[in-house]
């Protein structure tokens, strides 16, 4: 299979080029820059050129390629319309094809999970505002299924591993040396190794019929402060995290931000396990932040 792949050049794009590579097919990896292609000659794989400004051309490379993997995507204002437009120029263009279209969302369009509870594919969206629009979304991918597009929807949790990820951000919040999370930290996250959701791609890929939803989450949910502890002790620094006032991180960080990191977001990986016979590695997450 020759598979076309934006953001190949990101966190969870480099991890998918070496996963897809290894499970014998072929990465066309879109590049919007020599630099950026240069790079990913290095790693074996084909180039096409383009960019998310230009979403037909960048759709139109997908006629020579066997399926589709969007992982790109912009973290400025126009995020939400160039998404948008972009996952609308992939459907057109493989639309009849019977090819794979796999999304990458996320868990930010869950609420809290309930007491006592895993959230899944089946509860209800309740998106943090600056993914407001991406629940549509997902669905208008999902109901490409019905125009011949083998269309599918990953929303990773939270993503670790490889020294990247953004559990960095207990760093990059730290003040005066002091690694900071948002809130008391008592909420829960649901995380997933970067290595194993690429293979999630993979499978998707690979075995997932046509309107798959999946969740990419494995293990037990964890404290935010104990993540953070283990994060920042990872990253060198001597002091532990510290709690960060929610209304002191929104004035810095943006209110949607100061949302979505104090969210109780308890996630079950449970479907896509079921569905596609992912078996994510035996980790310690906690041991392997800690370095």
């Amino acid at each position: 299979m020759r598979v076309l792949l934006t953001g190949a050049t990101g966190y969870i794009g480099g991890a998918a080029v070496e996963r897809i590579a290894a499970a014998g097919h072929v990465v066309v990896a879109v590049a919007r820059s020599d630099e950026a292609e240069a790079a990913l000659v290095k790693r074996g794989c084909e180039i096409a050129r383009g960019d998310l400004s230009r979403p037909e051309a960048l759709a139109g490379h997908a006629e020579s390629c066997d399926g589709v993997v969007h992982l790109a995507a912009t973290q400025d204002e126009q995020m939400a319309v160039t998404e948008q437009a972009t996952v609308r120029a992939f459907a057109r263009e493989l639309s009849g094809s019977g090819k794979p279209f796999v999304y990458t969302s996320g868990v930010w369009v869950y609420g809290n999970a309930p007491p006592g509870r895993l959230l899944d594919e089946d509860s209800a969206t309740d998106p943090v505002a600056l993914y407001a629009w991406r629940p549509a979304l997902e669905q208008e991918v999902l109901a490409a299924a019905g125009s011949g597009v083998r269309s599918v929807v990953i929303r990773p949790a939270m993503v670790y591993g490889r020294g990247g990820g953004p559990l960095r951000q207990f760093g990059e919040m730290a003040e005066r040396g002091v690694p900071r999370f948002v809130g008391d930290g008592a909420n829960h996250w649901t995380l997933v190794h970067v290595d194993d959701l690429a293979l999630l791609y993979v499978l998707a890929l690979e075995r997932a019929a046509a309107g798959t939803l999946v969740n990419g989450a494995v293990g037990e949910p964890m404290r935010v402060r104990e993540l953070a502890t283990a994060a920042a002790a990872g990253a060198g620094f001597a002091a532990p995290p510290a709690s960060w006032p929610r209304a002191q991180a929104a004035a810095v960080i943006g209110a949607d931000a100061a949302d979505g990191l104090t969210r109780d977001h308890r996630i079950s990986g449970e479907r896509a396990r079921r569905l596609l016979d992912w078996k994510p590695a035996p980790r310690s997450p906690l041991r392997e932040l800690r370095g």
